[in-house]
């Protein structure tokens, strides 16, 4: 086979060409400049059936090391699968909040309006395997059966539930100060609500009658914080902006006098 060289009119491309290659690796390369590692993989499911065009896919990095306590969220991501299984995905997150003793593994979930499609239920390790090896995350359909509609899975309650904040404003929640997960406790005794709310711990008052939620009183502590002290107004704001309330299996969703989402939890088991 015979190598030519471009001629010269062709040869004034390659420092074009040259500079996007380059400008490629400088992207490709931004997370390891800025500190940032990234854990590949993907999301399957045995079941042969298709997903609602509105479904979402939501992957989780937690530390589950420390007992009856719930898991501490160090990374997630989310995105809208296109296609059919498998669905790769790519997480990012901070090596710095990473500790010795931490134990870290993967939870996916795949939900359509709110609603819980499948789960995984088998504890995945994310950094499983040879390092830099696509980690594959099995998830399995709530509920079970076939073709037809599975079992119902029961709605959590509402009072003496740990809610775990996963969506504010249409946005996908982030975690707080000292990575901490923003969540919320509704007493049973139909009054009182606690929780961290991105600086501080919170407390305040909640009135609920047939549908209807709303919160009063909403205080917090006075620690200041390098970060989280922005995300607990947009919180605890949305709790005051709250007028109704609506549950499905482990989710929460909150809404405000317009009918607009504000919030939405899942309810969280301890370890």
């Amino acid at each position: 086979m015979k190598t030519a060289f471009v001629s010269s009119a062709r040869g004034a491309a390659w420092p074009l060409v040259f500079a996007l290659l380059m400008a490629g690796s400088a992207c490709g390369d931004a997370g390891e400049a800025n500190g940032m590692k990234t854990i590949e993989g993907s999301i399957w499911y045995r079941e042969r059936i298709a997903l609602p065009p509105n479904a979402e896919i939501l992957v989780f990095l937690e530390d589950v090391a420390r007992m009856d306590v719930p898991s501490e969220v160090i990374a997630t991501t989310r995105f809208e699968p296109e296609g059919g299984p498998p669905w790769m995905f790519s997480l990012e997150y901070d090596p710095h909040r990473l500790q010795d003793k931490g134990r870290y593994v993967l939870r996916a979930r795949i939900e359509a309006d709110g609603r819980l499609l499948f789960i995984n239920t088998a504890s995945i390790p994310a950094f499983q395997g040879n390092a830099g090896a696509p980690v594959q995350v099995l998830v399995s359909r709530v509920g079970g059966g076939r073709e037809g509609k599975g079992a119902k899975v029961p709605d959590a309650s509402l009072t003496e539930t740990y809610w775990k904040l996963i969506d504010l404003d249409g946005q996908a929640a982030v975690v707080g100060a000292g990575g901490r997960e923003l969540h919320m406790v509704l007493a049973s005794d139909g009054s009182r609500v606690h929780g961290f709310s991105g600086c501080n711990r919170f407390t305040g008052s909640y009135q609920r009658t047939d549908g209807q939620l709303s919160f009063s009183q909403l205080a917090s502590t006075r620690m200041a914080c390098m970060e989280g002290m922005e995300l607990e107004q947009r919180f605890l704001d949305a709790l005051g902006r709250t007028s109704r309330f609506r549950i499905r299996s482990d989710q929460l969703t909150l809404y405000s006098a317009d009918g607009q989402q504000t919030m939405r939890f899942v309810a969280v088991a301890l370890q």
